[in-house]
């Protein structure tokens, strides 16, 4: 009796370090998703990348994963998730880099998707508020530019004129 346990007791360790060795690292599951996304099985992706934000609620590659989830939605004009998903990024984690593209897209989609130009404009200040002072200049004056110009036409923007 003394030596099963013996066994059991030495084993132990080595049970667990296979068991852990067998799951994948929250960066091993981020990078499987984006290669899932690229070969276009985009619900397989969002499973994984929410399957990682359950595992890996902490983790760097968290607010990664809902950013991306988020614009896979977007990408498949499902907007009304899309939203959902970029509004868990920015309550979530409002200091990541993800959070404000989160914030920015937000504004992006009301503005440019579902031309509600009321909702875009409250999105696109909240960004000014919260993440001018953080996020990349040329995405300030994007959203500076946005706001400037919601709900009017292309060609009568002077800027986009000789584009459109």
């Amino acid at each position: 009796e003394n030596s099963v346990k013996k066994y059991y007791k030495n084993n132990f360790f080595i049970i667990l370090f296979l068991i852990g060795c067998n799951s994948e690292s929250s960066i091993e599951v981020l990078e499987k998703s984006k290669n899932l996304i690229n070969e276009q099985k985009y619900s397989e992706a969002i499973s994984e990348l929410s399957s990682l934000i359950n595992k890996f609620p902490n983790s760097i590659e968290a607010s990664e994963s809902q950013y991306l989830i988020a614009d896979t939605y977007a990408f498949l004009n499902n907007y009304e998730d899309a939203i959902i998903a970029y509004k868990l990024v920015v309550e979530k984690y409002s200091s990541s880099k993800s959070a404000i593209n989160a914030q920015f897209m937000l504004g992006y989609i009301y503005a440019n998707f579902l031309f509600d130009y009321d909702l875009a404009r409250n999105e696109y200040e909240t960004f000014l508020d919260k993440f001018s002072s953080v996020a990349d200049s040329n995405l300030v004056e994007s959203v500076k530019f946005e706001l400037k110009n919601l709900g009017k036409d292309l060609r009568d923007i002077p800027a986009l004129k000789e584009i459109s």
